[in-house]
């Protein structure tokens, strides 16, 4: 039997204070020293994400040196910010499907620096992580991508340089062509590379050089296409000053006729974009504007002038679009997310803006993101008229990221649907046919065996049996 003495149950008391002195400590301090580790992975990525959005919606379109070089201060802070999230997710996961995809976006941020070895890095981890899974082969794609085009760049470059010398002493039409034709690869290359600067330079190179070859109106007009449709610049001293230059340079170019057209088009669209803009300015309330610059929250229906709301989730949707219409996704996406937090209170058109955000993603590759997209969609909007289309949607974007498993489900929930049109059913289920088949009879239905990168043809290959 323990006796407790007066003396020995002071003591038992003091060692128990001290015990919850200690674990109060532990939650109160290193909780909160701590509590970035906290945070879900799901939650961390999404801030990597939104702060690698940041720096690529960053405009660095300025004919103001000044203003130019402070804006892109602030996007290389934005992509500083995003890959410090992502190791911080590589840290923690390790091995996961979060690492990988922090893996993946370190090396885009890398690819656009344009410091090819260490996004090889980054491309050759996940490959060591996951040699089947979907990013490693977006990983392999990149690292051949980046070997080819640049063996292709040092190639073509000599090739260049040493026809271009002889074209100087010899003046055939041979040399000319060998050159010129070796020139307009290197700036394909860089351009593949998504060296655009490089791309620019060398297409222009190019024009200035073989300005009498067939593909020199070619190569102007493609430094228009990236000005538009890569960086997204529209002024003189961009985009459309390289395609006036078209038009001036090559007046009777097929290439030149296109660019009437197109400029035509894009000048009602930037008119538009800027008229919508400026009626948003003007409706907006100048006491909330007041309010919020003092720090205090202001209900997103108290936002705007009484009666104006339905008309500045218009203006939203147009311009977005238009953005659209463009090819300038990141603009459009931004311009939904706006919309999204400006005038939540607006339940139809915030579940129309969730679900175009998912889509734009999805059109533009960016499958997990349009995952997260239209999941947002099926816990706000529930009753969304884009409900059906967004589960559909969704199990496609699994799919595509080889999450069979998930897919399924999806393809699953989208066929017992009893509300609403269904469009894709036929496709649904014979892709659900597809993924229960179990022909070699182990156990193990089709999408189970492509999810574990094992075979549906041999009993003997197996998830989980060290195939």
């Amino acid at each position: 039997m323990i006796r407790f003495t007066p003396g020995s149950v002071l003591k038992l008391g003091i060692s128990y204070l001290i015990i919850l002195i200690l674990g109060i400590f532990v939650i109160t301090h290193i909780g909160c020293i701590g509590g970035v580790n906290i945070v879900p992975l799901s939650a961390k990525i999404q801030n990597a994400d939104n702060a690698f959005d940041e720096a690529e919606a960053v405009s660095t379109r300025s004919d103001d040196p000044e203003e130019k070089q402070k804006a892109r201060a602030r996007q290389q802070k934005a992509y500083d910010r995003a890959m410090s999230l992502y190791l911080e997710v590589i840290d923690r996961d390790v091995k996961g499907k979060y690492a990988q995809r922090s893996h993946y976006q370190i090396a885009k941020i890398y690819k656009k620096h344009y410091e090819w070895d260490k996004a090889n890095e980054h491309y050759q981890a996940i490959v060591e992580l996951d040699p089947t899974g979907y990013y490693a082969s977006e990983a392999k794609s990149g690292i051949a991508s980046i070997r080819k085009n640049r063996e292709l760049i040092a190639q073509e470059l000599a090739n260049y340089q040493n026809y271009k010398a002889l074209y100087d002493t010899e003046k055939s039409d041979e040399t000319y062509d060998i050159a010129a034709k070796s020139l307009y690869k290197v700036a394909q290359a860089y351009e593949a590379l998504e060296n655009f600067p490089e791309a620019i330079v060398t297409f222009e190179r190019m024009v200035k050089e073989f300005d009498n070859h067939d593909k020199a109106a070619q190569a102007q007009f493609q430094v228009g296409n990236i000005y538009f449709y890569k960086l997204y610049d529209y002024t003189n001293a961009g985009g459309w000053g390289a395609f006036v230059t078209v038009a001036d340079k090559f007046p009777d170019s097929y290439e030149a006729e296109q660019v009437r057209v197109l400029l035509n088009k894009t000048e009602i669209l930037l008119i538009e974009i800027k008229q919508d803009q400026d009626e948003i300015q003007r409706n907006k309330s100048a006491k909330a504007m007041e309010f919020e610059k003092l720090g205090r929250y202001i209900l997103p229906s108290e936002k705007w002038l009484m009666g104006k709301t339905d008309l500045v989730v218009q203006n939203y949707q147009q311009i977005a679009r238009n953005w659209q219409t463009l090819r300038n996704y990141p603009n459009a996406i931004e311009t939904y997310k706006v919309l999204i937090r400006d005038l939540s209170h607006k339940k139809f058109a915030i579940s129309d803006a969730l679900y175009r955000v998912g889509l734009l993603y999805q059109q533009s590759g960016q499958y997990e993101r349009a995952i997260q997209a239209y999941d947002d969609l099926l816990e706000n909007a529930p009753q969304s008229t884009w409900l059906n289309e967004s589960i559909y949607q969704q199990a496609v974007c699994y799919r595509a990221i080889r999450e069979f498993g998930s897919a399924y489900k999806g393809f699953k929930t989208y066929i017992s649907l009893t509300k609403g049109d269904r469009p894709y059913l036929r496709e649904a289920e014979q892709i659900v046919r597809q993924y229960e088949l179990d022909q070699d009879q182990d156990g193990y239905k089709f999408y189970e065996e492509q999810e574990n990168g094992t075979s549906d043809q041999d009993p003997n290959s197996q998830p989980g049996a060290g195939n």
